[in-house]
């Protein structure tokens, strides 16, 4: 795997490359990631991931400073699982960087009590876009949100790249991987999976979807320690809230912190 520290490095060697499938990481790599480099393996393009923080979709100083690194085993992991390149630029790639503004459905769900955050995903995708220039860009679908914001801003303005999809892995609990997993106790991972189990209660009863049923489940984590920021049910395409089951798919996402780690997940209903 070859190793780019820097923008420069990068494009000194960029014309020499051949057709790239991306997959862009913040760091601190789970299995989850691992999957999205073996997605990226059934495509012929050698595979180019990145690590880097981008302060920009933080609006919690805090939460950015806090954010779990990992980069020796995060190189090796991707070294041993076929990852082809790997550029970990410095806080560089943020000069003179173009701000993209999110459409409106960036302010539902996660966008909501996050103001700027999706900005800030696609501010320093749309830079790594132009610099890399991949066939195709892999995303997890556990940030359903984001991977529908990313995939609607390439289509209007990337023609040339794909964008895909990979589905969310999880623990043998049901916890969704995520790197602020590490922050969790033992005990905390334990009730953290009830957030999954809600998930499947509400897809178990998707003939039944009303308001009374995402009440229960949200005074549910309450009573386990949840801090509930959302829990809701809404069309899988435009997000706004909907039961309408029988006319569209669904996504029942949830957005929940337990102590002060902030957990989200989602689960697809398909239309009767």
């Amino acid at each position: 795997m070859k190793i780019y520290n820097s923008i420069s490095e990068f494009t000194n060697i960029k014309d020499n490359l051949t057709e790239l499938t991306f997959v862009p990481t913040m760091g601190n790599l789970h299995q989850g990631h691992i999957s999205l480099i073996n997605l990226a393996k059934q495509y012929e393009n050698e595979i180019i991931s990145s690590i880097f923080i981008n302060r920009l979709q933080f609006n919690d100083k805090n939460d950015y400073e806090k954010y779990p690194k990992s980069l020796e085993s995060d190189i090796e992991l991707l070294e041993k699982n076929g990852c082809d390149h790997l550029l970990i630029p410095d806080e560089s790639i943020l000069d003179d960087i173009k701000l993209i503004k999110a459409p409106s459905k960036s302010k539902k769900l996660c966008g909501k009590n996050r103001p700027g955050h999706f900005d800030g995903v696609l501010t320093i995708l749309n830079r790594f876009f132009k610099l890399i220039n991949p066939k195709i860009s892999i995303f997890g679908k556990k940030d359903y949100q984001q991977f529908l914001l990313v995939k609607e801003f390439v289509i209007k303005n990337y023609s040339n790249i794909k964008i895909i999809g990979g589905d969310t892995i999880r623990e043998d609990s049901g916890l969704a991987l995520s790197s602020r997993n590490n922050l969790l106790s033992e005990k905390e991972k334990n009730i953290a999976s009830s957030i999954y189990k809600v998930l499947c209660d509400i897809k178990s009863s998707k003939n039944l979807l009303n308001t009374e049923l995402l009440d229960n489940k949200k005074k549910y984590l309450t009573k386990l320690g949840f801090e509930v920021d959302y829990l809701t049910i809404c069309d899988a395409s435009t997000l706004e809230d909907s039961f309408s089951i029988d006319t569209n798919d669904l996504l029942v996402a949830v957005a929940a912190k337990l102590g002060e780690v902030r957990l989200i997940d989602n689960i697809l209903l398909t239309k009767l």
